[in-house]
């Protein structure tokens, strides 16, 4: 229950970096791996670069109940980082089109890389420039990328994605949203647990005065 009870205030520590981050307003601009790590999540970016015309659809995505897709579109940034960009959701593939692939300059936010709750069997990818997945494995992703995409040993892929921004060109439905169970609750959350630890250790402690007293 102690454990838990850290766990619970360490969420709500994260979930204050995340609101802050999502209310700074502040767009870094990463350009080595090195910086892209010094990175957390919802921290928002601006980068430069070309997208590269190699669509992922992520299904069984839901807004406001209807099920659809999360289109996640390749990434070449100018210093040579391939990524992808969620794009957003769209109830419908056939409105995914072909992008320019001239310079252009995207921004958002990073996130977490796509993981389902529970992943029955495994992703299959085809040859095909866009295609529907249930799940995107990161490193079958990552292998898959480097062999369509790369040209060397040394080819680097961000093990995160980013969100495009609202208001960023070529994007689909973007309400982003952040992590919907806030600080102040897990903060009540961790004090439960906190009492309830202590109130099996006054019990226990009672009962041990108990016990040494009839032996007594």
């Amino acid at each position: 229950m102690i454990w838990a009870g850290f766990w619970q205030w360490g969420r709500a520590e994260e979930k204050i970096t995340i609101k802050r981050h999502m209310d700074a307003g502040i767009k870094q601009t990463p350009e080595s791996m090195s910086d892209w790590r010094q990175l957390e999540d919802y921290q928002s970016v601006k980068i430069s670069g070309k997208y590269v015309n190699k669509h992922f659809l992520l299904a069984n995505q839901f807004h406001q109940g209807q099920a659809g897709f999360n289109v996640y579109t390749v990434f070449q940034s100018d210093s040579g980082i391939w990524l992808l960009i969620n794009r957003g959701w769209t109830v419908t593939d056939e409105i995914v089109v072909e992008l320019d692939s001239q310079a252009t300059t995207v921004e958002g936010f990073i996130a977490a890389w796509p993981r389902p709750g529970v992943q029955l069997g495994e992703q299959e990818f085809t040859d095909k420039n866009r295609q529907q997945v249930t799940y995107l494995p990161p490193a079958q992703t990552k292998v898959l990328l480097m062999q369509k995409l790369c040209d060397s040993a040394d080819c680097q892929i961000l093990n995160r994605v980013i969100k495009l921004s609202a208001t960023a060109e070529h994007g689909f439905v973007r309400d982003w949203q952040a992590p919907m169970m806030t600080a102040e609750r897990h903060r009540a959350y961790a004090f439960q647990w906190f009492g309830m630890s202590l109130v099996l250790c006054i019990i226990y402690f009672i009962y041990l005065r108990k016990l040494y007293a009839s032996k007594t």
